[in-house]
């Protein structure tokens, strides 16, 4: 009793140190996760003025900031555009292994941006973060017309690269006198239907600065407007593959960050053990002598069925977790269909059990197949499913023989669900499955074939052939009745027939 009292005393009255110590462990769990370090920052120009913005880089393990130096991505948004606004665009930069750099200026005044923009690069020239012979500029927008402006004006600060997304003709540009051999590599990208710019300027742009000895990649993208709509986070994700290829020819491919997370229940000891010393300290008030209490029988019972429901309780819970974490045998299919399964899935249980794939298997993995597939088609999507194609090519877990990598439904469908949940067809569906996935990997075509779907989804790379096996299993995972065909390409049941699955909007524009 004198416990109980003193415990209730440390949870309710002395609850400040305890629960302090947790939520800092919390927050220093939480850090651990986060693949970036975000520094705000601000750059005096050379009229006393202070430029505010952020630097987003990529965070390794053992060291803060990632491998120094690193290449430098400096990043002017349209009009109407923050530094506050830019935080998804600079973490596309970041997570491929990019120093990200965005930051307010005079969208008003060329003559002010020319001096911000100089003060910004100065401050990344200083940085020990930055590698100044691996520095890009990537203008949208009206930050495309302001760095090219800029360009003209300081040749020799040229970038490595230099990339303008949706920027239009300039005036500068048809004096002759504006001919200073600007010679980066650079990258355009216009939507075909861009009502700002015409796609005309780009073409103009694109000729213009290839008179001037610059190698110009050009890329039109068709049905888009000025913004790319919802295909502006994978323009991004180009872009940016685009520039870790050229600005570290030795290292084209992306340096996705590698964490190596704090156990969460280390991160929570130092309140515990707080907790444990706070009751060391307080031991000597528990060895007063207690007053012998006498219980009723009433009093016993109810305790008495307190261990008895605690025990059961105890009993059902290690039931539900114990044979989950165990591999699939004959021993644990039977458990399983006794306590673990819900009516419902019987069927389609039996259909994914009688598959030869899961030697070496967690159940665990063989019942998120069964109860997410089930849930999805049955309750969530809204579209009809025929029960054949249902289990041979949204249940089932194999997509091509051979593959021992089947844990990955569970993952995908947190993923990628939510984005779909709203669609009505497996044609839209499929739309926005095939940008997420080019948004979420990069696809390079002599990549060693991957061990499975998890290896792919983890290493965030994949050629060709596995991106058709990722995309089949990310339709599947939402409810997409998908398969790959004779050609090896993944294509989708529409609810009356195959249909080539939607491509994604570029294989790459690193090449």
């Amino acid at each position: 009793m004198q416990f109980l009292r003193s415990l209730r005393c440390l949870l309710f009255k002395q609850f400040w140190p305890f629960f302090a110590l947790l939520f800092l462990g919390s927050l220093v769990w939480a850090h651990s996760r986060d693949p970036f370090q975000r520094m705000e920052f601000g750059a005096t120009t050379t009229e006393g003025h202070e430029v505010h913005g952020i630097t987003v880089l990529p965070r390794r393990v053992g060291r803060l900031g990632g491998s120094f130096p690193l290449p430098v991505v400096v990043y002017m948004h349209g009009s109407g555009g923050t530094w506050l606004t830019d935080g998804t665009d600079l973490r596309q930069f970041a997570e491929l292994g990019l120093a990200a750099v965005g930051f307010d200026y005079n969208q008003t005044n060329s003559r002010a941006f020319e001096v911000e923009f100089a003060a910004v690069l100065e401050y990344v020239r200083r940085q020990k973060w930055s590698d100044t012979n691996a520095i890009a500029w990537v203008g949208f927008s009206l930050g495309a017309q302001n760095t090219l402006h800029y360009l003209l004006k300081h040749p020799e600060r040229r970038p490595k690269v230099y990339v303008r997304l949706a920027g239009g003709w300039m005036p500068e540009l048809e004096d002759g006198n504006a001919r200073r051999e600007p010679r980066p590599t650079v990258l355009l990208v216009h939507g075909e239907n861009d009502d700002i710019f015409p796609v005309s300027d780009a073409k103009r742009v694109a000729e213009w600065l290839r008179t001037n000895r610059a190698s110009v990649t050009l890329n039109i993208m068709a049905n888009h407007g000025h913004a790319f709509e919802a295909d502006q986070p994978v323009v991004f994700r180009l872009v940016a593959e685009y520039c870790k290829a050229h600005l570290t020819p030795g290292q084209p491919l992306p340096e996705f960050p590698r964490l190596r997370s704090y156990p969460f229940l280390l991160c929570m000891s130092p309140a515990f053990a707080w907790a444990g010393l706070w009751i060391y300290w307080r031991r000597k008030s528990w060895s007063a002598p207690a007053q012998k209490v006498e219980l009723t029988k009433f009093e016993v019972g109810w305790r008495i069925t307190a261990v008895v429901l605690a025990t059961l309780a105890v009993a059902d819970t290690a039931l539900h977790l114990v044979p989950l974490r165990m591999q699939v045998t004959e021993r644990t299919l039977s458990i399983a269909r006794k306590y673990l399964l819900a009516p419902k899935w019987h069927q389609d249980f039996e259909t994914v059990a009688a598959l030869p794939i899961w030697q070496g298997q967690r159940l665990e993995t063989l019942l998120e197949h069964v109860n997410l597939a089930n849930y999805t088609v049955n309750e969530l999507v809204n579209w009809k499913v025929d029960d054949e194609i249902y289990r041979e090519f949204v249940l089932s877990p194999v997509i091509v023989t051979g593959e021992h990598e089947l844990n990955w439904r569970r993952e995908l469908w947190e993923n990628f669900y939510p984005r779909i949940r709203h669609e009505n067809t497996t044609s839209d569906a499929a739309v926005i499955v095939v940008r997420f996935l080019r948004q979420r990997v990069t696809i390079a075509r002599n990549y060693p074939k991957q061990a499975g779907v998890e290896s792919m989804w983890n290493g965030h790379i994949v050629n060709p052939a596995d991106f058709e096996i990722f995309y089949v299993a990310a339709l599947r995972s939402v409810g997409v009745p998908a398969r790959l065909n004779e050609q090896q390409k993944a294509e989708f049941w529409t609810g009356s027939h195959w249909e080539s699955a939607p491509p994604p909007l570029a294989v790459t524009w690193a090449e």
